[in-house]
């Protein structure tokens, strides 16, 4: 009979039913060993980790004073303006960069009432807007001019 040795494995001759309990708490003795090192030794290599988080500067936009949800007459989905100023110029620049035109290509900005006449957009025009008031949009391009005619509607 050949007596064979293998790790973590008890001496045995050829079958684990002639191992002594001897042998059988010797190998125990020896796993819970090793898994106390093992751990040890990962202990040992988190101490040279960082743990604590860094410090972040935060960065924070003040929110905006408004915004207008506007669309086309054929778009689906509406876009949102953020104004961080309640003035015609700052609404007309947000416009531009939601559609895509020139900052100054927008002459004229009007407001369709109820009735269906035509006021001008001012700065108590609006004062009167809501927050997340939604508008359809008339974007009306002169060509020969090179300028825009933004007329919108009340989409409620």
């Amino acid at each position: 009979m050949v007596i064979w040795s293998m790790k973590n494995e008890c001496i045995a001759f050829g079958n684990d039913k002639h191992c002594t309990p001897l042998l059988k708490q010797l190998r125990d003795k020896s796993r819970k060993r090793s898994v106390l090192d093992a751990f040890g030794e990962t202990t040992d290599a988190l101490d040279h980790l960082e743990l604590s988080p860094r410090v972040k500067r935060v960065v924070r936009r003040p929110p905006p004073v408004l915004t207008v949800y506007v669309r086309k007459e054929n778009e689906k989905a509406y876009n949102a303006i953020f104004m961080e100023t309640m003035t015609v110029d700052n609404f007309k620049e947000a416009v531009s960069l939601c559609y895509g035109l020139k900052g100054t290509s927008i002459k004229r900005v009007s407001l369709q009432g109820k009735s269906g006449d035509y006021k001008e957009l001012d700065e108590q025009c609006l004062k009167t807007f809501v927050d997340e008031d939604d508008f359809i949009i008339s974007l009306d391009y002169d060509s020969s001019e090179g300028f825009c005619d933004v007329i919108l509607v009340s989409g409620s």
